[in-house]
């Protein structure tokens, strides 16, 4: 057996530096920044679509269930609901509602899927994520990680607070 057989079947090894760490960081924070935009972006998008199914039933009732005397007032219902039912099926038939809502939905797994090659997950706690490795990763690294991942945190909060505090 020569040499170059041996260097191939042996494991890899990991060397990972401060700069490695520190990109990972930057790396975890724009992940979490990600998907936090997407939460507030699908929210909003939530609450224009509840509140155009509150418009179409009210218009719904005004049009079929209790109609107005006055032609004129149920003419402009009537233009007010066809106006809101097509605003409903607009937002559903251009992408609006995939693109802006189910998206979000989905950005945790689609990150996974995307950093699944390179042996890493980004887990969703709460409001926020966090950057984990698998198991095939050695425990050193990953140790390594997170202790860097504590002192940029607590540098960060130090730095926030003493901008409050200016």
């Amino acid at each position: 057996m020569d040499n170059s057989t041996k260097q191939s079947s042996s494991p890899p090894r990991y060397h990972a530096d401060q700069a490695t760490y520190r990109d990972l960081v930057i790396f975890e924070e724009r992940l979490r920044g990600n998907m936090t935009r997407l939460q507030r972006r699908k929210k909003k998008y939530e609450a224009l679509l509840v509140g155009i199914l509150i418009l179409l039933v009210y218009f719904f009732y005004v049009v079929f269930l209790s109609p107005s005397k006055d032609f004129f007032i149920h003419l402009l219902n009537t233009a007010a609901l066809i106006a809101v039912a097509g605003t409903l099926v607009f937002i559903y038939r251009s992408g609006i509602y995939s693109e802006k809502i189910v998206f979000a939905s989905e950005f945790v797994p689609h990150c996974n899927r995307a950093l699944r090659s390179f042996n890493l997950q980004f887990n969703r706690r709460g409001n926020t994520g966090i950057l984990s490795f698998y198991r095939r990763i050695p425990h050193e690294l990953q140790q390594g990680f997170d202790a860097y991942r504590k002192q940029y945190l607590a540098r960060k909060r130090a730095r926030q607070a003493k901008q409050k505090a200016s």
